[in-house]
């Protein structure tokens, strides 16, 4: 239980926020606010949730929206510290080759979640999940949209939890060269560069970004990592990527390329064990090519069509454990696909939205293995492993109607046809009142996953396997209660059913029982030229159809935060993250218990910019070294690591120069 007298500090601190924010915004000409561009900050226009732009008061569903001045002002380094900001995200961080997202109460191997860049699928095929991590070229990014909630009604399979679509920057308004160099603690080395380039008479334009990224992430040897690892464990993690976007007139193409290599020793206890923490290396690339066109001279509709290429192979050089002998793993897998989507306006007051997707895709059924002769030997490269084709064809239709001015009515439905899981149907229905300063939402949305080659193949098999579902009803009221302070509210309801789950004992996926989220969330926002401060509350309550609570899930959780500018060149940013307690799968050895005790972790970035177009970040991460853990999952006794300690204080300086 948090201490009182730390509750006692947190509301004295969030009543001066917004004692301070009351008087700062009395003081306030209309000039001055009208100044802040408020259009920009508070009504964004969104496309992820519609596939179609909307202001984010109108869109059928809760979005929410990072921007590319936060992810520079905030000093986010990482997708998961990018998200761990917004309400109703937890995490599992094993500090190795992968990090879990669980989104409003929901465990997972991040199959539940769907993340897009530029609007294509990144997600590992074979598994359907994707990686966390640092691969993300976060310095290229505009901006990173968040639709709450179930979204299969449009986005098809693992549109569970919810949609991240991350939107990188435009040609047209990032010319110029732009180089960036960060070091810190716990060798931590990050450089990147961006080139943009746009001729307005030609509409033509590229833009060039690259990144490279290592880090050892934290000191896990010996007690500090529970005694999981020996004093000589090896932890780190490379990442290179790059982005290449071309525009001509109405047509968009580019590459996305991301490529992560990282130890997989936090994988496996090696203290007590055969495993060894020294030489594994997980090796994931990740390539997404797309051709955008779209067509849209006629006031009363629009064509965007796409053909994209995505690659998600675990390389042939992957060690993925040592223990008498090294183990080499390789996985291909690739993806052809074509989506058209027609946005027409038949009537001024009905919108129809109509899309086709049409995918081949090749997977490994499942991992090639190849065995070295002792564990100081590398083995050969794995070889080719078993692959089949399997085959999408799917349509949706989204309708929306403003019965009034004021009143909104959205109906969707997708239709996908597969060669693996045969034919599922999806609906949405959602209701939108904006009058003034209050927006309501009334939502109602169902999605799917699909068992991947992943689930069918692993251990001895299970061909049986159905998608899990889950259906999701929510309400959300907004309220602006002065020109800049906007509160917002959203309780929901999910429930999932089939649930896709390992069954350790018969060696196999297999659909087991129901699991039932109930939660709410509360946002504030303030805006204003010098002082943004923020808060955002959420509780969640998860629970099985046996009764049992679901391990891994805080019922408590919040973010607190504030940036102040001093000057239009000087400005600090200070932001808190609270998780709760946490039960977690087993008992933990060092404390007895299978309790995973609250933490509340304090984030700082000092920032100087606009200096002969130079800028400079000090950057703290976890400013009060507070030793805290995330839940472990894993489930054999023979290397089961019992928790996982978090990254103790990091230090990072950053300098930037555009030209």
């Amino acid at each position: 239980m948090i201490k009182k007298k730390f509750l006692k500090k947190l509301l004295i601190f969030i009543l001066i926020i917004l004692y301070s924010i009351t008087l700062y915004s009395q003081n306030k000409s209309l000039d001055e606010l009208l100044n802040l561009n408020i259009e920009e900050l508070m009504n964004l226009e969104v496309v992820s949730a519609t596939k179609t732009v909307q202001r984010i008061y109108d869109v059928p569903a809760t979005v929410r929206v990072i921007t590319s001045r936060q992810i520079a002002d905030r000093g986010y380094i990482t997708l998961d510290e990018a998200l761990s900001d917004l309400p109703g995200f937890q995490f599992r961080n094993i500090l190795g080759f992968n990090s879990y997202v669980f989104q409003r109460g929901v465990p997972s191997q991040n199959n539940l979640i769907l993340v897009l860049v530029e609007g294509i699928q990144i997600n590992e095929l074979n598994s359907g999940g994707f990686y966390g991590g640092a691969q993300y070229n976060l310095s290229n990014v505009e901006r990173i949209e968040v639709v709450y909630g179930p979204a299969s009604a449009l986005y098809g399979s693992n549109a569970i939890s919810c949609i991240i679509n991350i939107i990188t920057k435009d040609p047209e308004d990032n010319k110029g060269l732009n180089v960036s160099a960060l070091c810190g603690t716990f060798n931590t080395l990050n450089t990147d560069l961006s080139y943009g380039y746009y001729n307005e008479k030609s509409d033509f334009g590229f833009l060039f970004s690259g990144m490279f990224k290592q880090s050892e992430k934290a000191d896990l040897s010996g007690e500090e990592g529970d005694n999981n690892w020996t004093e000589n464990m090896e932890n780190f993690e490379d990442d290179l990527s790059f982005d290449v976007k071309i525009t001509y007139k109405n047509f968009t193409s580019g590459i996305i390329f991301q490529d992560k290599q990282a130890s997989r020793t936090t994988n496996y206890r090696t203290i007590n064990s055969l495993y060894l923490d020294k030489n594994t290396i997980w090796h994931i690339r990740f390539i997404n090519g797309y051709l955008k066109h779209v067509y849209d001279k006629n006031e009363q509709w629009s064509l965007s069509s796409q053909l994209y290429y995505r690659n998600a192979t675990v390389m042939d050089n992957t060690i993925g454990k040592i223990d008498t002998v090294q183990v080499g793993y390789f996985r291909p897998n690739y993806l052809m696909g074509f989506e058209s989507t027609l946005d027409y306006s038949p009537l001024q007051n009905l919108n129809l939205v109509c899309g086709v997707v049409i995918e081949q895709e090749h997977l490994s059924k499942k991992f090639s293995y190849s065995y070295s002769d002792s564990p100081e030997q590398t083995p050969d490269a794995p070889s080719e492993p078993e692959m089949e084709s399997n085959e999408l064809q799917s349509i949706y239709l989204q309708a929306q109607y403003s019965f009034i001015k004021s009143l909104q009515l959205t109906t969707g439905v997708r239709f996908d046809n597969s060669s693996i899981y045969d034919q599922v149907l999806t609906p949405r229905v959602g209701m939108v009142y904006n009058r003034k300063h209050l927006t309501a939402k009334l939502l109602y949305m169902e999605a799917f996953r699909a068992p991947k080659p992943w689930d069918f193949n692993w251990g001895d098999g299970n061909p049986e396997l159905e998608p899990e579902r889950m259906n999701s009803l929510e309400a959300v009221l907004t309220y602006d209660f002065i020109e800049n302070l906007r509160i917002e509210a959203s309780i929901y309801r999910n429930n999932i059913y089939d649930i896709l789950e390992k069954d350790i004992n018969m060696n196999m996926w297999v659909n087991l029982g129901e699991l039932e989220t109930k939660g709410f969330e509360l946002v504030l926002n303030y805006y204003s030229p010098k002082f943004i401060p923020y808060f955002n509350y959420t509780y969640n309550e998860s629970q099985y159809d046996t009764g049992n609570k679901v391990p891994e899930i805080a019922k408590h959780s919040f973010n607190i935060g504030t940036q102040y500018s001093f000057t239009d060149k000087f400005k600090i940013n200070v932001n808190g993250n609270y998780l709760g307690s946490r039960k977690n799968p087993h008992i933990i050895p060092v404390t007895g218990n299978d309790i995973v005790n609250p933490a509340f972790i304090l984030n700082s970035v000092l920032t100087c910019s606009s200096f002969h177009n130079l800028n400079i970040q000090l950057i703290i991460k976890n400013i009060l070294d507070t030793e805290y853990y995330h839940t472990s999952n894993r489930s054999n006794p023979d290397y089961l690591v019992s928790r996982y300690r978090q990254s103790q204080r990091t230090i990072m300086l950053k300098i930037g120069y555009r030209i």
